[in-house]
Formats: C-alpha cells, structure tokens, sequence
C-alpha cells in the first residue's frame, strides 16, 4: 500500500508541473532547466547530510560496509549486462535507441565535442554529483545530530518539487508519452534490472557464505534501502537487514555517479537501469537531465514497477534460505 501511495504522490507532482506548461503558468524551458539544478543540488546535499548526520548508519558502515559495498556494485553490474543481454534478445539495432536523447544528450557531435571532450563533461558531472553527496556527508558528520529536524520530511519535500520541474521539463519538451511507450525496451528495462540486480546478489553467496536466498534479498530493494533492510530485519535477521540497507543506499550513490556516464552509450537507457527503483524519484531528475525528457515516462514506469516487487521479491527470496 505504501508504495502505491508513493507513486500517486510522486505522479501527482509530475503531473503539476505538466498541468502549470498547459495552462501557460510555467517558466521559459532555460529557466526550468536551472530550477532543476539547483533542486537537484540541494536534494543530493541534504541526502549526503542525513546519512552523515545519522550516527546508527555510520555504525552500520563500520561493521558491514563491505558487504553492502559489494552487493552494490554486484547488482549494478548485474544490471548493466542483463540490459545489454535484454536488448541482443530483442534484436534491437542503432536507430531504435531514442534519437532525442543521442543527439541531444549523449552524442557529441551535436554540441561539436569531440568524444574525448564529452567524455570528460560527464566525468566532471558524476564528479560534481559525488562531491555534493560527499559536502552533505561530511556537513552532517561534523555536526551534532539535529533534534527535532525531520530531514525525511526535507528530502521529500525537495524531492517533490524536483518531480515538480520535471513534469513541467518534459511538458515543454512536446515529446508524447505514446511514443514512449511504443518502445519494447520500456518493458524490457526493469524485468531485465530485476534479473540483473538479483543474480548479482547470487554471485555473491558463495563469497560471503551466505544462502543463496539470502544474497539475493539483499539486492532485490533494487536501490529501495528504506523499504528492504527494515523488511528483511524484520524477518528475523537485523545484521542482513543492515547490510541489506547499505547495500540499497551504496547503489543509488553509484546510480548518480554512473547515470551520466551510461547516458553517453549507444544504449542511454542503461541510465534507467542503473538507477533501480530510485528510477520514478529520487534520479529521475538526473536521469531527465543527461538522457533526455523522452526518457521520463519510460524512467517513471521503470521505477514504479520495480518499487511494487520489492515489498513482494524480498520475502520471497529471503525465504528460500539456501
């Protein structure tokens, strides 16, 4: 129920923001694009912030980091070659990448960079991301714990508007949500994501001797670290249950890093992959920025129907012990 409350909270917002450009409410598409900036910025501060600030998760760094350092990375990669492996089954060819997002985003000719130059520019962009992120962290652990601050409340809020400016970005883009939809690598990005996320957390059972269902409990949050290390904690395992957190929280630090850079390859929709169920929220808007508007409704559907599996794949799985 809540992540069905979560979507309609978060489509709400982008539907606002869509709603403000029909009825000609909104800025000009530049000003829009600063707005999402800044939002942008400020969201991955007071995330950075609220992690650093939170003396119970530096603990859980200390004893488990490792562990949810690799189921991280695990699922990414997982990721990553299943989407590739999803669309040689498809058979997909060049042109059916979305030409919007090659030649506005990703493609270098198109600005006059050279491939190098706009390797670079995204390298400095997961860079620029990451010290934000870091700026938050280190603010937060040299500050005293905020009582009485619901930094929860905070992020959402900035979220919110975030989604917000989104809507309204890809109103103004004039791109049509059925064209979107048309493509067989909207369905095909989150059955692959799951499948990916998952056996990448097999792989790691041998390594850490841990069952097999266990292991993949771990990465089946796809980036989902409020939801997936309370329920497997409250299954009856809280040192899984925290590794289970970091692991989720780990990934959606490395979706900002990595979203730029995959934005650039000759499939950017490894971008949506990468970002997991964090894909309809919290890296929609980075994702919007470095893909493309066309990648919105796509990203959206992505995250929502990973976040609906989680409260289901997590049990599952953690149930099938060994």
């Amino acid at each position: 129920m809540d992540s069905i409350l979560q979507i309609l909270v978060l489509t709400a917002f982008l539907a606002g923001g869509a709603l403000c450009v029909k009825f000609r409410w909104a800025p000009p598409a530049k000003v829009t694009d600063i707005f999402i900036k800044i939002a942008l910025w400020a969201l991955l501060f007071v995330m950075g912030f609220r992690t650093g600030n939170d003396p119970e998760v530096a603990s859980r760094i200390g004893r488990i980091g490792i562990l949810g350092a690799a189921a991280a990375a695990a699922s990414l990669a997982g990721t990553i070659a299943a989407i590739l492996a999803g669309y040689a089954l498809l058979g997909l060819i060049r042109k059916d990448v979305p030409r919007a997002a090659r030649r506005s985003r990703a493609d270098p000719a198109a600005s006059g960079d050279s491939p190098a130059a706009g390797a670079g520019s995204q390298l400095r962009t997961s860079l620029l991301l990451l010290s934000v992120v870091a700026g938050g962290g280190f603010a937060g652990v040299i500050l005293p714990p905020l009582e009485g601050v619901d930094l929860g409340a905070i992020t959402g809020w900035v979220l919110n508007a975030l989604l917000f400016f989104v809507g309204m970005q890809f109103a103004q883009s004039g791109i049509s949500f059925k064209a979107v939809f048309l493509r067989p690598d909207t369905l095909m990005i989150p059955v692959a994501t799951a499948v990916g996320s998952i056996l990448g957390g097999l792989a790691l059972a041998p390594v850490f001797r841990l069952p097999a269902g266990h292991a993949m409990s771990l990465t089946a949050g796809f980036g989902w670290y409020t939801l997936s290390g309370v329920l497997i904690a409250n299954l009856g395992n809280p040192v899984l249950g925290s590794a289970a957190f970091l692991a989720n929280l780990f990934r959606e630090s490395l979706a900002f890093v990595t979203i730029p850079l995959l934005a650039r390859t000759s499939r950017p929709y490894l971008a949506i992959g990468a970002g997991g169920a964090t894909a309809m929220d919290v890296t929609l808007p980075l994702i919007e920025q470095c893909v493309g508007p066309e990648s919105v409704p796509a990203s959206f559907a992505s995250g929502a129907l990973l976040s609906l599996s989680v409260p289901v794949l997590v049990p599952f799985l953690f149930g099938l012990g060994v």
